[in-house]
């Protein structure tokens, strides 16, 4: 039986998220008291000339990961519904379900996600690549739920032939990947 997803994957991944929050590294910030020396007075033929100071290191704050989203109970079990329909081979009622979903929910990115990989597994590519685009305009931050997009576009890029796209899409994946 292939599993396309399942909710136990949603878990796993918030904790990962989490781990890598709190792994982030620290910010630079000058010492409490440190002062920024004054200007240089240089002395020329045409009078002094004012050197600015050197600028202490600007310190920019991290981003915060966003907080995994809590589901709404009716998302959860449509999700649940449509991964045993998927799994059952049902594609049909399983990309109903994950619709009705988004219908309660419009800006979860797993739920495009999932309805992509199901219109992928149906044989539209090209209704899997437009899924996935919207899904990546969901999740702004991130970049796991991002990666997962950009490889569902090069399946969907290839099943369509475009071996160049499928190909740079597989590189924006790798990329995220890394971050």
């Amino acid at each position: 039986m292939i599993r396309i997803f399942g909710l136990r994957a949603y878990a796993g991944v918030a904790v990962v998220l989490t781990a890598l929050q709190a792994c982030a590294p620290n910010v630079y910030y000058p010492p409490r008291g440190e002062r920024i020396p004054p200007p240089v007075v240089e002395q020329g033929t045409q009078g002094p000339v004012v050197s600015p100071a050197p600028r202490p290191p600007e310190v920019i704050a991290p981003q915060p990961m966003p907080a995994p989203r809590a589901q709404p109970p009716a998302v959860l079990a449509l999700l649940d519904t449509a991964e045993r329909q998927a799994n059952a081979g049902d594609l049909e009622s399983a990309a109903a379900s994950l619709e009705r979903a988004i219908r309660i929910d419009p800006r979860n990115a797993v739920l495009w996600y999932h309805l992509a990989t199901v219109r992928l597994s149906q044989g539209d590519a090209q209704a899997a690549e437009q899924l996935a685009t919207k899904s990546t305009s969901l999740a702004p931050g991130n970049s796991v739920q991002q990666a997962r997009n950009w490889q569902l576009i090069a399946r969907a890029r290839a099943a369509q032939n475009d071996v160049k796209g499928a190909a740079a899409a597989e590189q924006r994946a790798r990329e995220l990947s890394r971050q």
